[in-house]
């Protein structure tokens, strides 16, 4: 059986480190972004949402309509 989870995380960028953040902007380069970028996962892994955290209930919302547009595709 499929099944579908959600997963959360929170991670801590040096936009200082030109290799794992050479354009110095955390949500488009970072190291779970860059491996997913890279299709390092042999199952289908998809980015729903990034956000800094000062954008949390922002985010939140987003995370919701996005989990409710994919429960329903």
């Amino acid at each position: 059986m499929i099944k579908k989870v959600l997963v959360t995380l929170l991670v801590t960028v040096d936009t200082e480190d030109e290799e794992i953040c050479p354009t110095g902007d955390p949500l488009i380069e970072n190291v779970v972004i860059n491996v997913l970028d890279d299709e390092f996962f042999t199952d289908p892994v998809e980015e729903i949402c990034t956000s800094h955290i000062s954008d949390y209930i922002e985010h939140s919302k987003r995370t919701e309509k996005r989990i409710e547009d994919l429960y329903h595709d």
